[in-house]
């Protein structure tokens, strides 16, 4: 690039950046959005879901356009949401649904509000939507949540959340490379622990009761296996697709280096 494309670009990025200052001012309309929103969700009877999705939407447009004060306001409003009112069942629970899609476009912060409505013992019975927000918390690639996201994947009793946090795991491609081998290996030692125990044999005795942990075991791999590969993928720059082959790649490549970061980390 010569020294006039470099002046060039110079005088853009100074424009951008006035740019963007300037959209980032504050909303003075912001206080009252947010008053109505708890106002709508708070509602006893879920009678306003659907004027609150429609109010989530508007406020989730342009994340990275807004004043840093108004998204620090819009994250945790956003994930007031969750804790607000009565507890959405499970055929009802689009609001919830919708606000964690709209809070991943936050980034890193809103990892925070998402990872504790994940955690959260109010939608305990709810596997799809606690599946539904480790996916969004992935996908907000904050570093800090990928400790709990771990923990879920290799220690969850729930098949479908040990899946999703795996799944989510694979949005950290930019994590840094100690962290990053630490989740592969994580995963790879968990997958080879289901692994020993779904290819134990049965019982050859036909009066022996046939042991539960095998079959615990090949239903976990079944909900597993698919979303776990995808991730370690992702995370290593490598191909393969069982688990034997990950096990011996690992043994052979203990410090492993990592593929460069994609666009955007």
């Amino acid at each position: 690039m010569n020294a006039r494309s470099l002046r060039s670009a110079g005088i853009l990025a100074v424009l951008a950046a006035a740019a963007m200052a300037q959209e980032a001012a504050p909303d003075p309309a912001l206080p009252d959005l947010l008053k109505e929103l708890k106002t709508l969700v708070g509602d006893s009877r879920m009678r306003n879901d659907f004027q609150a999705i429609g109010l989530v939407q508007k406020l989730g447009q342009e994340p990275d356009a807004r004043h840093p004060k108004d998204r620090e306001r819009l994250v945790k409003a956003l994930g007031e949401v969750f804790r607000t009112g009565k507890v959405r069942p499970p055929d009802k629970d689009v609001l919830y649904r919708e606000t964690a899609d709209i809070l991943a476009r936050f980034g890193s912060d809103a990892g925070k509000e998402l990872a504790r409505a994940a955690t959260d013992k109010r939608f305990g019975d709810n596997l799809g939507l606690q599946a539904h927000l480790l996916l969004a918390t992935g996908r907000t690639q904050d570093d800090a949540q990928v400790s709990l996201l771990t923990d879920i994947a290799v220690r969850a009793h729930q098949d479908e959340l040990r899946a999703a946090a795996g799944e989510a795991l694979g949005n950290f491609t930019g994590l840094e490379i100690r962290a990053r081998r630490e989740v592969v290996k994580a995963l790879i030692r968990e997958w080879g622990a289901q692994h020993q125990l779904a290819t134990t044999p049965d019982p050859t005795d036909p009066n022996a009761p046939i042991p539960l942990a095998p079959q615990n075991a090949r239903r976990t791999l079944r909900a597993i296996e698919g979303k776990w590969n995808s991730t370690l993928q992702k995370l290593t720059g490598t191909s393969h697709s069982q688990f034997a082959e990950w096990q011996r790649w690992l043994n052979k490549n203990p410090n492993w280096t990592a593929p460069a970061p994609e666009p955007g980390r």
